[in-house]
């Protein structure tokens, strides 16, 4: 559907734009802000989706937004925070258990 590619173009927008190094504190928490918005605004089924397109950096990153999501919640925010949280989680360690799985050289 149209929405659920709205909700995926924000994201990646958000994630993309994200002021990692700046030095504004005001502008780190507009970031917040919008990134807070735009996870929220995701329901529960299209989470693994937005999770699985990112790369490691990307994945990273949200991690980080998801706890400072924690850290000053808004209503509702902390039990969507907590199914990001588990993607990311579950994205983590698939990939892990792919690096582990590759296939070794024969000496």
């Amino acid at each position: 559907p149209r929405r659920t590619g709205d909700a995926l173009r924000a994201f990646h927008t958000a994630i993309r734009s994200s002021p990692a190094n700046a030095k504004s504190q005001a502008m780190k928490e507009q970031a917040q802000g919008t990134m807070l918005k735009v996870l929220t605004s995701f329901k529960s089924s299209e989470i693994e989706q937005a999770v699985n397109s990112l790369d490691r950096n990307g994945v990273d990153l949200l991690m980080k937004y998801i706890y400072k999501g924690f850290e000053k919640p808004t209503e509702n925010s902390s039990a969507i925070l907590l199914q990001w949280h588990e993607k990311v989680r579950i994205w983590c360690s698939l990939g892990s258990a792919t690096l582990h799985r590759a296939p070794t050289r024969a000496a």
